[in-house]
């Protein structure tokens, strides 16, 4: 099925991640405008959690403070709206409540947790932020949470359900975090600098990092660099790897290699296709 394209000069992070990683997956979603025949059960799943973290800081805003209980309530309305018959369990062996279950577990811990003891103040919840660096590029990105600390440093987290990594490779965290960071500076110039941060819920982790406004320009020079690669390129070359198997056109890409234990998304897509 085609969708409308993305207009090609509007660049996320996750279409230069893309780019990165397959450029043909790039080609069939940025360019031909191609809808992927499935959704990973891994992507409701953070879906289903960003929105129940998302209602406890809107209902802390409203004057009441929710439980674990009330908060994983919040996650299972958010987990049915996130499921369907286009959601595929790629793994073989796991199931769609396996997953809710994991999901269930992150948000009571982290409700009966970080958010009991925080007392930051929440500035902006799932917005999005847009800069335009050059004529044919426009950054755009949704930051899970604007806030400022206790001692009113301006802070963006984003919440992760994957469990934490070691480094910070570019096209994975590192570069999010600062792109999220310099769009921050470009709206509030009387601050010096700005705390990007992850929380990992699956272990309970969070990751700061203080990108100074003197670090946003390299930041930007980057992100054009990656974002003019892809527009430059003329050639599409697939990039079979693990993640062919969460790929959502896996179906149609001649050069997927998709193991017998992690084919739930191919199958789903061949199903769909009625192949």
């Amino acid at each position: 099925m085609s969708v409308r394209p993305t207009p090609a000069a509007v660049f996320s992070f996750s279409r230069v991640k893309t780019f990165a990683q397959c450029p043909l997956r790039y080609r069939y979603r940025y360019v031909d405008g191609l809808e992927e025949a499935f959704t990973s059960v891994e992507a409701a799943l953070g879906t289903a959690v960003h929105a129940a973290l998302e209602w406890l800081y809107a209902e802390r805003g409203a004057g009441r403070e929710p439980g674990p209980a009330e908060a994983v309530a919040a996650f299972d309305r958010a987990w049915e709206e996130a499921t369907g018959p286009r959601v595929a369990v790629v793994r073989a062996g796991e199931t769609v409540a396996v997953y809710a279950a994991r999901g269930r577990e992150m948000v009571a811990r982290f409700a009966a947790g970080v958010f009991a003891r925080d007392r930051s103040r929440t500035v902006a919840l799932e917005r999005r932020v847009s800069v335009r660096l050059a004529e044919d590029v426009v950054f755009t990105g949704i930051a899970d949470r604007i806030g400022r600390t206790e001692t009113g440093r301006l802070f963006v987290v984003d919440y992760k359900t994957a469990a934490s990594g070691g480094a910070w490779p570019e096209h994975e965290n590192g570069l999010q975090a600062r792109l999220y960071a310099a769009a921050l500076l470009a709206g509030h110039p009387q601050e010096d600098g700005v705390l990007a941060g992850f929380h990992y819920l699956a272990s309970g982790e969070t990751r700061w990092e203080r990108v100074p406004r003197a670090a946003a320009p390299g930041v930007w020079a980057r992100f054009l660099e990656l974002a003019r690669e892809a527009l430059a390129a003329t050639e599409f070359p697939a990039r079979p790897g693990v993640l062919c198997a969460w790929c959502g056109f896996n179906h149609r890409c001649p050069a997927a290699r998709v193991p017998e234990e992690l084919s739930g998304g191919v199958t789903l897509a061949r199903r769909r296709a009625g192949g």
